[in-house]
């Protein structure tokens, strides 16, 4: 939610170049190496939205949406750490808002 809720601190890929790709609708990583920095709100919360299905990202300009749509998903899904999260099969994420 801090992504959606802040976005206009955080820049799209689209914003930094017009080319039309699948990786348009994803947040640009900042390159930071300190681990201090990869552990902080904006990094993180980075990754994580860039990890989010696609049907979710579309609606990230929606505050209510977005909620209902990630909501759904989390109960779905029931993941019980961010490792599960971030390990999991994205290939079963493509029913989702279907």
């Amino acid at each position: 939610m801090f992504v959606v809720k802040y976005k206009d601190i955080f820049t799209f890929n689209i914003e930094l170049h017009k080319i039309n790709t699948h990786l348009k609708l994803d947040l640009h990583v900042p390159s930071a190496k300190l681990t201090k920095v990869q552990k902080g709100v904006y990094y993180s919360g980075v990754i994580l939205f860039n990890t989010l299905p696609l049907g979710i990202k579309k609606v990230a300009h929606n505050t209510n949406k977005f909620k209902h749509e990630l909501k759904k998903f989390l109960l779905k899904n029931s993941f019980y750490s961010v490792e599960e999260y971030m390990n999991r099969d994205v290939t079963e994420d493509i029913d989702v808002l279907q």
